[in-house]
């Protein structure tokens, strides 16, 4: 049975210790039940002062009562950038942090995502988290075909960065990859972060958004410096499909940018 995967994405709090709601509730779809897998986040800057960190905790509530065993406390690690010792500061890169979870959850199980912020911030962080789930735990595969897409925007709204047809040799996705990166202009308070969404008429893959390896700190005053690559690897996924099957891959970004973002997206499959 297919993997899927449900995002959602805002703003955290400008308190220290303060938990608050990211998004809206996810409500997982008919069908149950599913094994909830994975559990991810990111948090960046959406403007950087000097000396104000970002991270804290993400934290999954299990609104209906319907994933076992039920997740409270629910604190997990949510890591950002430090504090910078200027305002001329590049913007900084900060990796997908995915945990590895196991939860059992009834169809239409309601839940709920927040970020707890350790410390204060002036301007509020902007929050990227989900969950990634199946009927079964996929396996590592070691597969023999990959394809991919790029396409480079500036607008906050969703766009189409390319449809990968797969071989007619194929029988199942293994593996999605999707990046984000920031290799042009850069300007004051513009953080970068985008989720990635996966369409198709010849598979059923819905629910299917997916986070990209990175997301960006934005930049404040005059910007400069560079930053570093984070590991990146595939997630692993279990998606059956039939030979020659179109995949639409499209992004939404968090804010609009003066100089475009580039996401790549790639499909791992046998």
């Amino acid at each position: 049975m297919s993997t899927h995967a449900q995002a959602v994405q805002g703003p955290g709090s400008t308190t220290a210790a303060t938990k608050l709601q990211i998004g809206a509730n996810i409500t997982l779809p008919a069908g149950g039940p599913w094994t909830i897998f994975h559990l991810w986040g990111q948090v960046v800057k959406a403007t950087t002062v000097p000396a104000e960190g970002t991270g804290g905790q993400l934290i999954i509530d299990a609104l209906s009562g319907d994933l076992a065993p039920d997740p409270a406390p629910g604190k997990w690690p949510l890591p950002g950038n430090p504090g910078s010792s200027s305002a001329n500061s590049g913007n900084a890169a900060v990796p997908l942090h995915i945990w590895d979870v196991l939860w059992e959850a009834a169809g239409k199980s309601v839940i709920q995502l927040s970020y707890l912020n350790q410390l204060a911030i002036t301007t509020a962080s902007e929050v990227a988290c989900g969950i990634i789930f199946g009927k079964e735990i996929p396996s590592v595969s070691r597969s023999p075909f990959c394809d991919g897409v790029y396409s480079a925007f500036a607008s906050a709204a969703q766009q189409t960065i390319g449809t990968i047809t797969l071989s007619e040799k194929a029988t199942r996705i293994t593996g999605i990859f999707c990046d984000l990166s920031h290799g042009e202009a850069l300007t004051t308070a513009e953080e970068a972060m985008a989720l990635v969404t996966l369409q198709s008429d010849d598979v059923k893959m819905p629910p299917s958004v997916y986070p990209c390896m990175r997301a960006f700190d934005a930049g404040d005053g005059t910007v400069e410096g560079e930053t570093a690559c984070p590991k990146m690897e595939f997630i692993d996924v279990d998606i059956p499909v039939e030979g020659g099957a179109r995949i639409n891959c499209l992004a939404t970004s968090s804010i609009s940018v003066t100089g475009n973002c580039e996401v790549q997206v790639f499909l791992r499959y046998e």
